[in-house]
């Protein structure tokens, strides 16, 4: 048995350096054109300062996205992060607005928000919006999202709309301590797919919508974030940790009723030049009738990466459960810490990552308290998963290959992200 599991894991390693190797060939040109910014950053420590002055810079911006429900959609942008950092104590338009033309749909948003104090930033502000939204930002952005679709036929989102407004109000303690407490209403709609269409996938089909439920939904949502991250874009060390409560229905009226709780514990832990363990800890839970705009999935991408996508608790066309905890941790080594046995020349312009997911999604009904209906949960129901990856040196771009850790049939998921799980 220990000979097996050693074969296992010598397989397992070969096979992913020799995926990673061809992948790494076929950029390797374009590495080298681009030898001379190399120079320039590789002994150059990344900080938020410089993160910061490229968004500062984004006055404006051209969105664009596909996928199953909207099909093409072109819009516009005016960036509320600009003008808060720019002008932090002064009035600003913020918003957007677009056409998806398969779904033949205006969306739009337009806000005003004006602040006070440039270090402890106070600020009110209120937006209307109509708009197709998606619970499963968190699991992956628009615009890999759109890449998937468009080229491989692949959604990784689930859509839903909405028109409505809010008002809000938001304080910085500190740098890097914020809270804000916002009013919202929403007429909430169910969407169908639209289009079938990708530039290569042959006989596939977009998998459809899945159905979500209508109605009015009024809410308070409360959110407390700490941010000690040392960058935004390339993260090697720091905290973020981010409280989210939110309570539906009751005297504010609507037809939803709930109180929901999502807790995202974030570390990133250097351990030398090039090397560090990043973890992170997400826990959802609720009371009442939660809907799937609020649901929680656990399964593919970002999540449990060994396991299909969205298939806890019952797969993607199920409403999800009302009870998640999710745990996953990453060791990142430098390519200038990979021994010299492993070095083939190319390999230095990578990053080695070993990973490792295990999480539990449960319904327990609308009954149970925040605190209970966590009963199920036990190291027979915990699904879990193991893999390696190799990265750019920012690891969001990465060719990754995980292992499910319950099954010796199709165990083995192979997947290329241009977005860091976490």
């Amino acid at each position: 048995m220990q000979r097996f599991v050693v074969r296992q894991i010598a397989f397992f390693i070969v096979l992913a350096f020799s995926l990673f190797f061809v992948g790494g060939v076929l950029i390797y040109s374009n590495v080298q054109a681009q030898g001379l910014m190399r120079n320039v950053f590789q002994d150059w420590e990344w900080n938020d300062e410089w993160d910061e002055d490229l968004d500062f810079g984004k006055q404006k911006t051209f969105d664009i996205r596909y996928n199953r429900v909207e099909g093409l959609y072109m819009g516009g942008r005016v960036e509320k992060d600009y003008w808060r950092r720019r002008y932090p104590s002064r009035p600003f338009f913020f918003g957007f607005g677009g056409y998806s033309f398969h779904a033949n749909t205006v969306q739009y948003q337009t806000g005003l928000e004006t602040g006070f104090f440039k270090d402890y930033h106070l600020a009110f502000g209120g937006e209307y919006h109509r708009m197709v939204d998606t619970p499963d930002h968190w699991i992956i952005p628009d615009v890999e999202n759109s890449l998937a679709a468009f080229f491989l036929k692949e959604d990784f989102q689930d859509f839903f709309f909405r028109e409505g407004w809010s008002g809000y109000i938001s304080q910085n303690v500190k740098r890097s301590l914020s809270m804000s407490v916002t009013y919202q209403y929403d007429k909430l709609d169910s969407l169908e797919k639209k289009v079938d269409w990708s530039l290569f996938g042959g006989k596939k089909h977009f998998r459809d919508n899945p159905p979500m439920p209508e109605g009015k939904m009024r809410s308070i949502v409360g959110r407390w974030t700490l941010d000690t991250r040392n960058s935004i874009k390339r993260t090697t060390q720091g905290w973020y940790i981010e409280i989210e409560a939110e309570h539906a229905g009751g005297k504010l009226g609507g037809d939803f009723q709930f109180d929901r709780v999502l807790m995202d514990i974030r570390r990133y832990q250097p351990l030398g030049i090039g090397e560090g363990i990043d973890f992170r800890l997400r826990v959802g839970s609720s009371h009442g009738s939660l809907p799937w705009q609020r649901s929680y999935h656990l399964g593919g991408l970002s999540t449990l990466r060994g396991f299909p996508f969205k298939v806890f608790p019952a797969g993607p066309m199920s409403p999800g459960g009302n009870r998640m905890v999710l745990a996953q941790l990453e060791y990142r080594m430098g390519s200038q810490d990979l021994p010299d046995e492993l070095d083939m020349g190319i390999l230095e312009y990578f990053n080695l990552i070993v990973f490792a997911d295990i999480g539990w999604v449960a319904d327990v009904g609308g009954g149970p308290t925040f605190l209970k209906g966590f009963d199920g949960l036990s190291w027979d129901t915990l699904k879990s998963d193991v893999g390696i990856a190799l990265a750019n040196r920012s690891g969001n771009v990465r060719i990754q290959l995980a292992r499910r850790t319950d099954t010796g049939k199709s165990p083995f998921v192979l997947s290329f992200r241009l977005q860091r799980a976490f």
